[in-house]
């Protein structure tokens, strides 16, 4: 049956060459170690279809993301995630040999697509067949180096920025138009990834940590972060947690919540509440301020921590601040009201993301048994051929 959704190829730059001056053996370990990491940030919902040597193509169905910023935040921290790592080996090693001196040469791109394909399964991995999967392969032979400059990029074709709906950020990209024997001309729309590291390396973390918390309390859910950080940022979704009638979004940049975003809380047709987003780190944690109407205000940070069967929700509180008896009540409130009302509402989550997931409006993507020696026999593999 065909399906609509998105295709993406997360692929190592440079690979070529770096395997061509480099010693095959610590080579091989390097790009073991970085497939190996493009993996674990390939979250739900989107599904590895099989890695291509010094790539992974991997795939979403149409209504996977609940919100289409969380396709861009899920490509940006897998760049952070990548950049941060080749210079941690580079800081960490000693060896002299070419492969080592070699590695600050690598780095990573994007292709996506939207359209259309069909699944076949292969052993642990789906194969995905039809014209755009054909498609968004040939995005990798492409123009855009020499016409922006851009060693790293995100590469997004028309589809998918009609697909997220993000005009604003479309409208902050290169355009770019690429013409294919086949298929004619293709539009495209280029992020430079370094650009993107640069505004991501030096973030200063902004959290309630443990030790100072007033109140920190758990939730689990049989979910994975990916998802259930859609959940608790969507405003909609937000405002059960929030035990509030209406929740709305405001101050995004280029349509994207980030920090200094704010979330409207309403009761009635009366704005409630305004909190302001302090940090921002997909799928990972974020941290607001959270004004009371009695002049005093504190931080909550919310944790999403991987676990065996999903996923762990850690609600941490600060002290309030502000004037005494305010700071006093406030803190009252977060430990003996706001905290423990957490635990029903989290279970109102639970139960909304179980209904969608019933009913096909959300999407969990099945587990990929995909072991570390598999990673390095495809590295040895590819390093051979390359040779």
């Amino acid at each position: 049956m065909t399906q609509q959704g998105f295709l993406i190829i997360s692929d190592i730059t440079g690979y070529s060459r770096y395997v061509n001056e480099s010693e095959l053996e610590h080579a091989r370990d390097s790009l073991t170690a970085l497939l190996n990491l493009l993996i674990r940030h390939t979250q739900s919902p989107l599904v590895i279809s099989k890695l291509e040597g010094d790539a992974v193509f991997s795939y979403a169905p149409a209504g996977g993301f609940l919100q289409g910023q969380s396709l861009l935040d899920m490509i940006e921290s897998t760049y952070a995630s990548f950049r941060k790592a080749l210079e941690l080996m580079v800081i960490n090693t000693t060896c002299p040999c070419n492969a080592c001196r070699n590695l600050p040469n690598l780095d990573l791109k994007f292709f996506v697509h939207y359209g259309a394909y069909m699944t076949q399964k292969l052993g642990s991995f789906t194969e995905l067949v039809g014209n755009d999967v054909n498609l968004v392969h040939r995005l990798a032979k492409n123009h855009i180096k020499e016409k922006t400059g851009f060693k790293a990029y995100a590469a997004f074709t028309q589809s998918v920025m009609d697909a997220l709906g993000l005009e604003d950020f479309q409208n902050s990209l290169i355009p770019h138009r690429e013409t294919f024997a086949d298929v004619g001309e293709v539009q495209m729309y280029v992020d430079d990834m370094h650009k993107v590291w640069e505004r991501l390396k030096d973030r200063v973390r902004i959290e309630v940590r443990p030790e100072e918390a007033l109140g920190i309390y758990k939730f689990e859910f049989p979910v994975p972060a990916s998802i259930l950080w859609e959940y608790l940022t969507k405003p909609e979704h937000r405002a059960v947690l929030l035990g509030v009638e209406k929740a709305e979004l405001h101050n995004k940049v280029l349509g994207r919540t980030g920090i200094d975003s704010v979330y409207y809380c309403y009761h009635g047709e009366e704005v409630s509440a305004r909190m302001t987003i302090l940090d921002w780190r997909p799928f990972e944690q974020f941290t607001m301020d959270c004004p009371t109407p009695m002049n005093a205000s504190f931080y909550n940070t919310l944790i999403l921590e991987p676990t065996k069967d999903g996923t762990r929700l850690i609600n941490l509180f600060s002290k309030s601040r502000g004037a005494w008896l305010p700071s006093l009540i406030t803190n009252l409130l977060s430990r003996f009201v706001f905290g423990p009302q957490m635990g029903k509402r989290a279970e109102q989550i639970l139960q909304r993301i179980q209904q969608d997931l019933a009913d096909g409006t959300a999407f969990v993507s099945p587990p990929i048994e995909v072991d570390k020696a598999q990673v390095a026999a495809l590295a040895t593999q590819t390093l051979t051929h390359e040779h």
